[in-house]
């Protein structure tokens, strides 16, 4: 496990990325292809800001929306870079009515946002479950139809009546990925949630 994580981490600081974080997303874009050149795309959670770092190599002239209660992704991105736009909140504060009118209707929304463990895997796993929800919130008011959603949700177990009651009704598809990236030990999945319905 140990060599994994190491192999990763060098990784990370050899190509200049924040965090080895990145190697999960750069793993579902190369399996589901959800990124493309000139989308306009939020980034939930997203510092320290290799995802964002990722997503801008490859969006060309699009936008992407950064949001995170930490700024520390401003060590990582160009304050020039004028295709990124931080907002610096809490996802369970903001105002979706409000975030709307910054963002506008987008082509995909992504979460990588974790909880702060507390070592008790119920409780983790439900703040987990929390903010996946909260990301679908959003999802529903800013997504476009037949766009899609990549969130990241501690396995737990309401998390497969959440998505059967709720999730799988608004999407054409909804996959479960764990990439190879990922700690062998780590309850975290990725929902790829494939096509909004109208």
């Amino acid at each position: 496990m140990k060599k994994v994580i190491d192999h990763y981490y060098k990784k990370a600081k050899e190509e200049n990325y924040a965090a080895r974080s990145v190697y999960k997303l750069i793993e579902i874009d190369q399996k589901y292809h959800i990124i493309k050149r000139g989308m306009k795309i939020l980034d939930i959670g997203c510092s320290p800001g290799s995802w964002s770092q990722y997503i801008l190599k490859r969006i060309s002239k699009g936008k992407l929306f950064g949001i995170d209660i930490s700024n520390k992704i401003k060590t990582k991105i160009s304050s020039k870079d004028k295709r990124f736009t931080f907002i610096k909140s809490d996802i369970f504060n903001i105002n979706i009515d409000f975030l709307k009118k910054k963002t506008g209707e987008l082509d995909l929304i992504l979460s990588d946002i974790s909880p702060n463990t507390t070592g008790e895997k119920f409780l983790d796993s439900q703040i987990s479950l929390r903010m996946l929800k909260q990301v679908f919130a959003i999802s529903d008011a800013l997504l476009k139809p037949g766009k899609n959603v990549v969130a990241k949700v501690f396995q737990g177990e309401d998390l497969e009546g959440y998505l059967n009651d709720n999730i799988k009704s608004k999407y054409k598809m909804i996959q479960r990925f764990k990439p190879k990236s990922s700690r062998k030990e780590s309850k975290e999945i990725y929902i790829i949630a494939i096509g909004k319905k109208v």
